[in-house]
């Protein structure tokens, strides 16, 4: 009985990580410019990038112009707790907000369990994910937007 359970439970998340895509959205063309499938990797990345969540973005309105926004959903959906500002959230959605010039650090869109919307700050650099997108998009994609 419980091999069942713990069986289908893998199968279920497995199939959600695959169920929607990584997507890079370039504000500056207005649309997604690369899909990649969900893989672990990108799961990973978005595990240590909520690790180092330092607190909410203080600005009244991030600038979103001349950024690229890499979306990733989260499964399962991880666990966000922001200790100065006393925020505990089961975060299902991440938007990285990856400025292309200026000094303004990459910052998070967080889309919560809860239907609410958090904008993070996180220490260190977006470099890991940088050269992930490198990699090939899905081609089924690009058809798409063509």
């Amino acid at each position: 009985m419980w091999k069942s359970i713990c069986l289908a439970l893998m199968l279920f998340s497995a199939q959600s990580i695959q169920a929607d895509d990584v997507e890079l959205y370039d504000t500056d063309k207005e649309r997604v410019i690369q899909t990649f499938a969900n893989s672990e990797k990108f799961q990973e990345q978005a595990a240590d990038i909520l690790k180092r969540v330092t607190g909410r973005v203080q600005e009244l309105a991030p600038s979103l112009t001349k950024v690229e926004i890499l979306k990733i959903p989260l499964a399962p959906p991880r666990e966000l707790t922001i200790q100065p500002g006393g925020v505990q959230a089961k975060v299902v959605e991440m938007f990285v907000v990856m400025p292309k010039q200026g000094d303004r650090a990459p910052w998070l869109i967080l889309h919560t369990k809860e239907h609410s919307t958090i904008l993070a700050e996180f220490s260190g650099s977006v470099q890991n994910l940088r050269d992930m997108l490198k990699a090939s998009p899905r081609a089924d994609h690009l058809q798409k937007q063509q």
